[in-house]
């Protein structure tokens, strides 16, 4: 069982909570327990560091849970209290409700839309890969919320495509751009660019690359002691925390 970074779990909005106390349940896990958990818990999944969370009034049965914290009252500032921007080298990733700092980058996402705020160690490690590289035509495979299509944007990719089979992802990359004043043209096609960024699981990196029409890729989701293995793609630079791992990959026949 490999855990990896799943790409379209959302966090349950306000109106849809029971009136009951509630806790918040911390689980560690990868793609097979988020997928349990998106069937258990239909209404969203939490993306947090390495890890996922719930709101409910009973734990989950069978999973590993780290933490619980209780939430009782005032959902909406009690829930945004658990989203903190984070700096990651020239940017700021953060939720619309805070004030990003003076100097970096801004990047504000909407964490109750979908997957991809800036919290778990494979987006951080995707944007720490992009800024080390020179702008170009950018591809982004799987966009999620759009964190790094957004970022790629403000830091000087164009054009930027973001590409997501699943419709709220989608719509959510589009509203996201929308609100960092960024384009991104968001669409089921695939365009040939200069660099792909794809954060999703090590199956999925391994049967898009030679399928891509670039000569280099980031790509994520997957653990440290993990590589992609695709005839002709070598690896130029790899980055690590947490147990996880981003690659900057070439085409090299």
């Amino acid at each position: 069982m490999r855990p990896c970074a799943a790409r379209f779990s959302r966090v349950p909005a306000a109106p849809n909570l029971p009136e009951q106390p509630l806790n918040r349940y911390v689980i560690v896990g990868g793609e097979p327990e988020l997928a349990l958990l998106l069937h258990l818990f239909p209404e969203g999944v939490e993306e947090l560091d390495g890890a996922f969370a719930v709101y409910a009034d009973q734990p989950p049965i069978g999973f590993d849970l780290i933490e619980t914290d209780e939430v009782r009252e005032g959902w909406e500032d009690a829930w945004r209290e658990f989203h903190h921007g984070v700096e990651i080298g020239r940017l700021w990733v953060g939720p619309p409700w805070e004030s990003p700092p003076v100097g970096p980058i801004p990047v504000v996402i909407d964490p109750g839309r979908a997957f991809g705020t800036g919290a778990h160690p494979t987006t951080r490690l995707c944007l720490e890969l992009l800024q080390a590289v020179e702008p170009t035509s950018l591809l982004d495979v799987g966009s999620g919320s759009g964190v790094l299509s957004i970022a790629a944007a403000k830091l000087g990719f164009t054009p930027v495509t973001a590409v997501d089979l699943d419709d709220v992802a989608a719509e959510t990359t589009r509203s996201n751009a929308a609100a960092n004043g960024v384009e991104i043209d968001v669409t089921d096609e695939l365009p040939r660019a200069g660099l792909a960024v794809m954060n999703i699981a090590l199956e999925v990196v391994e049967g898009m690359l030679p399928k891509l029409p670039v000569v280099r890729a980031i790509t994520s989701g997957y653990l440290d002691r993990d590589e992609p293995h695709v005839a002709g793609w070598q690896p130029v630079d790899r980055r690590v925390r947490d147990g996880w791992a981003a690659d900057l990959l070439e085409f090299r026949p």
